[in-house]
């Protein structure tokens, strides 16, 4: 859409600083993120502009991509990639391009015949530095057979001078690489005997290692704030998480999203001293920050105001957009009727089984269409309390008529109360951990799922399991805490769909009379749903909430 003089383009940004090896993907900041940008791209008004560091551009395009946001439909600013990383990246492709050649020369050096290769799909290596005898013998033309000779000649020569100038050099270099060799295989061989806990550590180079990227991640995000100061284009920034007080650094108008305190809401759960400088710098963030957005009026009354001491007309409340998982559960552009969606689902299900589930013994004939599953979409932290979850799947595996099982999307870490409790109660067989799964087969998984269950003790807003699972016709259950409570008002409904969360037995009793009464369950949801905007507001609603600063 073009500038016109009587509608104007509204210029945004949005600053990220994630730093180098955090999965975007997995994160659930990260999800949000994109849904936002998915929206604020579909706003024919609003032009966004993304700054972020150079390492983070890849992941981004991959995850907005994964969302259907198209790279052109956004602008984006960032750093420039230090020279040391572009020549780590030039000698990454020249490796990859020479591999296959030097593999199928290796190869007939040792005598193998190596799958024929046609002369255009020879890598230049080959092309330069490898004559083929059997290519020389079979060709006709006198020509030809001349080139290849003088070829050939002239590649001895050049091999004979090379040696008798430079071989102290190419004989140095030689003992350094077997000696080299020798030393990785004797270090790796002692690693590999001592046991996981007994490996040294050596906390001074760990420290020094921290610092050091502490200090290249300081000097970067330094350079990116500089450069948006630089421009005059944007000058309104949305920062949408507290953990980079660096972004203080912006001197045009911000405004920093605090999704949760959850530090603060549990202490106990994150008594790690490496907890307590983290959240030293969200304070630092939030305590500087001239404007606040937030997901819930819980998290602004008790935990910003109250907790942290902040004025309550600096914050704003804006909510959670629905997540439809419809979207990727299409053959074509439009959405299919239920039952054709639920068959490409099953599809989905059945290709994930043969792919990754193929060495489970329980789970690799799973009948999708013919069981009865609960689902929950987390990863495996304290405050997620997927523990009460196990403990009411064992509750109704005892009672129930119905063999109920559990499918979740986190990790199983040996050693941890999920994997004890499992191995203790023997739940091998009606638990199934599907981590990192893709967005069709975590659609799918809500799409055959009875109920989709969400027992959190914390979010920092409405749940996002609820949209995602009755987007594709599944109910859910959700526990009482008080950023539910603030959606659900109406007494039946909450009756019907709402639990709590420290009490298994009603959990368990909830899943039981959600499985037998499922489409009563998400007939009465329908309005709750409906009532939940989609993103194209939501980000309007940021993007307003960024104009308010400069009044």
């Amino acid at each position: 859409m073009a500038d016109h003089p009587e509608h104007p383009m509204i210029e945004d940004g949005i600053f990220l600083g994630y730093d180098k090896n955090i999965p975007l993907k997995n994160e659930g900041l990260g999800r949000l993120l994109a849904y936002l940008v998915s929206g604020w791209v579909k706003l024919p008004d609003r032009k966004l502009t993304i700054a972020c560091p150079y390492w983070l551009v890849k992941d981004l395009q991959a995850l907005l991509l994964d969302h259907g946001v198209a790279p052109e439909s956004y602008q984006l600013l960032r750093t420039s990639e230090p020279w040391w990383r572009k020549i780590q990246l030039r000698l990454k492709e020249f490796e990859r391009n020479i591999r296959p050649g030097v593999h199928r020369i290796r190869a007939r050096l040792r005598g193998e015949s190596p799958p024929a290769v046609d002369s255009t799909h020879r890598t230049w290596f080959e092309r330069i530095f490898w004559i083929d005898p059997q290519r020389l013998a079979n060709t006709k033309s006198w020509q030809s057979g001349l080139l290849e000779t003088l070829k050939l000649l002239v590649f001895v020569a050049l091999s004979f001078w090379l040696l008798r100038v430079l071989w102290p050099v190419i004989l140095i270099l030689l003992v350094v690489f077997v000696a080299y060799r020798a030393w990785r295989k004797y270090r790796k061989k002692n690693k590999a005997e001592l046991p996981a806990n007994a490996k040294p550590i050596n906390v001074k180079k760990v420290l020094r290692k921290q610092k050091r990227r502490h200090k290249r991640y300081v000097q970067e995000v330094g350079q990116l704030t500089k450069q948006i100061n630089e421009q005059q284009q944007v000058r309104h920034w949305l920062v949408p998480t507290p953990f980079w007080p660096e972004a203080n650094r912006i001197e045009h108008a911000k405004s920093i999203v605090c999704p949760d305190l959850v530090l603060q809401q549990f202490p106990l759960r994150f008594s790690d001293p490496t907890t307590e400088p983290i959240y030293a710098r969200i304070l630092d963030t939030l305590q500087n920050a001239q404007k606040l957005i937030c997901y819930s009026d819980a998290i602004r009354a008790h935990q910003l105001v109250e907790g942290v001491g902040l004025s309550p007309e600096q914050i704003d409340v804006i909510g959670h957009g629905r997540v439809e998982l419809g979207e990727f559960l299409k053959l074509g552009k439009s959405v299919p009727d239920q039952t054709t969606q639920k068959q490409i689902a099953l599809e989905f299900l059945r290709a994930y089984q043969r792919s990754t589930l193929a060495d489970e013994p329980y789970w690799s004939r799973f009948a999708w269409d013919k069981s009865t599953y609960v689902f929950y979409s987390s990863q495996a932290r304290g405050q997620k309390n997927i523990l009460s979850l196990l403990r009411a799947i064992e509750i109704l595996r005892h009672r129930s008529n119905i063999p109920i099982r559990l499918v979740l999307t986190c990790e199983r870490s040996a050693g941890s109360d999920l994997d004890l409790f499992i191995t203790d109660h023997r739940l091998d067989a009606w638990v199934l951990f599907a981590p990192g799964v893709s967005n069709q087969v975590l659609a799918s998984l809500y799409c055959w799922a009875s109920l989709a269950v969400n027992p959190t003790l914390f979010e920092g807003g409405f749940p996002f399991t609820f949209t995602e699972a009755y987007s594709v016709g599944t109910p859910s259950l959700l526990s009482d805490i008080p950023m539910v409570r603030e959606k659900i008002v109406e007494s039946k409904l909450k009756e019907m769909m709402v639990f709590d969360p420290l009490d298994p037995q009603d959990l368990a009793n909830k899943i039981l009379w959600g499985v037998e009464h499922r489409e009563e369950l998400i007939d009465a949801q329908r309005g709750l749903f409906d009532g939940i905007p989609k993103w194209e507001m939501v980000a309007k609603c940021y993007s307003d909430s960024l104009r308010r600063l400069s009044k």
